[in-house]
Formats: C-alpha cells, sequence, structure tokens
C-alpha cells in the first residue's frame, strides 16, 4: 500500500510539470498567431483606405454605392493580391480587353451548379483607378439597370448578380458579408 501512495505523489509532479509545459506552448503559440492575425488586419484596413476615396468620389458620379464598390474589389480581387489585381491592376474581374491590353488568367466559374476553372482575358489597366472607372462603365451595361435604383447596399448586391455578373450563386450574400464585417457601408454617405 505504501508503494501505491508513493507512485501516486510521484506521478502528481510529473503531470503538474507537462500541464505547464503545455499552456506554455500554447501561450508562445498564440502570441505567434497575434502579430500575423494585426498584419492582415492592417492589410485589409489599407487596402479599403486605398480605395475608398475613389469608390465615394464615384458613388457621387453613378449613384453605385461606394460599399458595394469595394466590397467587389475585395471579392474580386483578394485585397488586391490576386495575380490578376498584381499584373493586371484589375480588381473587379471584368473579362475583355481595355485599351486594347488584356491578361489571360484561370478563373473559376459555375455551370450548372458545378464550380470549374477556365482559362480566360481579363482587362489590363496601367492604374487601379482606370481599373475602378472601367468598373462604373461597365455597369452602365443593360442588364444592371436594377442597381441604379437600389435602395440600400444589400438590394444593390442582389441586382448585380442576379444581372449576371458572377457565375457564383452566393455572390451577393458574399457582398453583403463583405460589407458588414468591415463596416464598409460607413462609406456610403
Amino acid at each position: 500500500m505504501n508503494q501505491v501512495v508513493l507512485k501516486k505523489q510521484n506521478i502528481f509532479p510529473i503531470l503538474l510539470i507537462l500541464l505547464l509545459s503545455v499552456a506554455s506552448i500554447l501561450l508562445i503559440l498564440n502570441k505567434e498567431e497575434a502579430p500575423i492575425q494585426d498584419e492582415t488586419i492592417a492589410y485589409q484596413q489599407n487596402f479599403i483606405d486605398d480605395i475608398a476615396a475613389e469608390a465615394k468620389l464615384l458613388q457621387k458620379q453613378t449613384n453605385l454605392f461606394a460599399s458595394i464598390t469595394i466590397a467587389q474589389a475585395i471579392l474580386e480581387s483578394d485585397w488586391g493580391r490576386s495575380d490578376l489585381a498584381v499584373e493586371a491592376k484589375n480588381l473587379f474581374g471584368i473579362k475583355g480587353a481595355y485599351n486594347e491590353q488584356s491578361s489571360i488568367m484561370p478563373t473559376d466559374e459555375f455551370i450548372d451548379g458545378e464550380r470549374i476553372t477556365i482559362d480566360d482575358s481579363f482587362k489590363k489597366y496601367n492604374t487601379i483607378q482606370e481599373s475602378m472607372i472601367d468598373h462604373i462603365e461597365f455597369l452602365k451595361g443593360g442588364t444592371y439597370e436594377a442597381i441604379k435604383t437600389s435602395k440600400n447596399y444589400q438590394e444593390a448586391a442582389v441586382a448585380l448578380q442576379n444581372g449576371g455578373y458572377a457565375t457564383d450563386p452566393d455572390y451577393a450574400e458574399k457582398l453583403i458579408e463583405l460589407i458588414e464585417e468591415f463596416k464598409l457601408n460607413r462609406y456610403d454617405k
């Protein structure tokens, strides 16, 4: 019986050391993740700040909610980091050529509910501002007429999807989620 009590007493310090070791490792891992999260948040805010002024100016000229422009740029360009955004300054995934300039890039499309990847030609711009102005011109097309009469960003997001802007069946929902998560509607004033 004395051996059983002695073994239990020897196990307690070992368990305590093991528990403290695990807790220390978790604290270290948590501290390492925090700077990455902080850098991501800072990068995201910088991207928003970089395009918000132009989006607000374009809203005054066209009545397209600035929040929609910003959310589309985020979604379509992965915060300006996609190959298309970096190589072609194309924040909105607009296909075709601009001033006879284009870039061939892979793109995901939804056809009959199935996601496939194809190569397609996308407009290539010299500046982000050109991309934003051309985006507004693109939306003047007939299928996007409902955007002009949208009363809020939710209606505008649905109008974009219904107009055929993207083949993703969740496109409007994704835009709305981005606007709400990052409070982008504050730029709609």
